[in-house]
């Protein structure tokens, strides 16, 4: 495999047709877009709720997705790549191990912040014109992902919290186009984002919902998205539901492989349930569901994770 992507099967049998630096940069963007659903599973965030000056909350979780489809630009579930004639059976795979952790600094504000490690992989099939010569690919990238560092504020406490965020995701110095043309570990640009939350516990039952918008570094358009969150405990058990939507504010335009641009704009939709029981005062376990319902330009699958978490009594 070369530098520029190019694969070639030797042994005086009829080369396969190189596969194009395009083709890479939609098998690129489709695992940033995986990654985005993906990385809900580290970045969950606690709703308006901020911790007591000095004050923690920490979850450490291990996720997976696979899939072999996606949305296209018009909402239809395709298979990944359907749009290429040389290349057929296209997965892409990922495992994030990810941190999250609040503190309070004072007693309105708590700072937070995330770091996944992700190995991401893709495999497909290149096949040559004439379909006589085909070639397995699989490749994989793996290494530190975006640290997101954020602060929330707490407008109005008590019973019926209201909270304002603010928080940026830095790079962590890979390569948004891997020589290797393996899947790419985040856009590679920094973004920025800001948050307004509101919130109500009742004995054990709670619920949030959450306005966002987030400016894109690069050449994508920002997003605009929601949340909104229904949880309840007994006794030493917990659940908790979220739905949760990012839309952009562009165009959508069609991700395939007669395009010159690594990513398009896109639209997701995704339903996380959460399962756990507490362990201890300070610790908790749970496992978590995160299923795409919808999108546009974005990867089809359900993601699963095991997550460990302390916090102060």
């Amino acid at each position: 495999m070369g530098r520029n992507g190019a694969s070639i099967i030797g042994g005086g049998r009829a080369p396969v047709k190189p596969v194009t630096r395009r083709i890479y940069k939609h098998l690129c963007g489709l695992a940033l877009l995986a990654g985005a659903a993906t990385l809900a599973a580290a970045t969950a965030r606690a709703g308006p709720w901020v911790q007591a000056r000095g004050g923690y909350f920490a979850k450490f979780n291990a996720s997976y997705l696979y899939t072999r489809t996606e949305f296209d630009a018009h909402g239809n579930e395709v298979p990944l790549l359907h749009s290429n004639p040389l290349v057929r059976d296209a997965a892409y795979r990922e495992v994030v191990l990810a941190s999250y952790i609040e503190y309070g600094v004072r007693e309105r504000v708590t700072v937070l912040g995330s770091l996944p490690f992700k190995i991401a992989t893709s495999a497909r099939t290149e096949i040559s014109q004439d379909a006589n010569v085909e070639r397995k690919v699989d490749v994989t990238n793996g290494g530190w992902s975006d640290l997101f560092l954020g602060v929330r504020y707490a407008l109005v406490r008590g019973s019926r919290p209201v909270a304002i965020e603010a928080g940026a995701k830095l790079p962590l110095g890979y390569a948004s186009m891997p020589d290797n043309g393996g899947p790419a570990l985040g856009t590679g640009k920094p973004d920025a984002e800001a948050a307004l939350l509101a919130g109500f516990g009742a004995a054990h039952v709670y619920g949030s919902v959450r306005a966002a918008y987030r400016v894109m570094g690069g050449s994508l358009d920002d997003l605009a998205g929601f949340s909104a969150e229904l949880g309840g405990s007994h006794r030493r058990l917990f659940a908790q539901a979220v739905l949760e939507g990012w839309y952009t504010t562009g165009d959508i335009v069609p991700l395939d492989v007669s395009s010159t641009m690594m990513v398009a704009n896109q639209d997701l939709l995704k339903l996380i349930a959460t399962a756990g029981m507490k362990t201890g005062t300070h610790t908790a376990v749970a496992l978590e569901v995160y299923h795409v319902l919808d999108g546009r330009n974005a990867p089809t699958g359900t993601t699963v994770a095991a997550a460990i978490a302390f916090n102060t009594p």
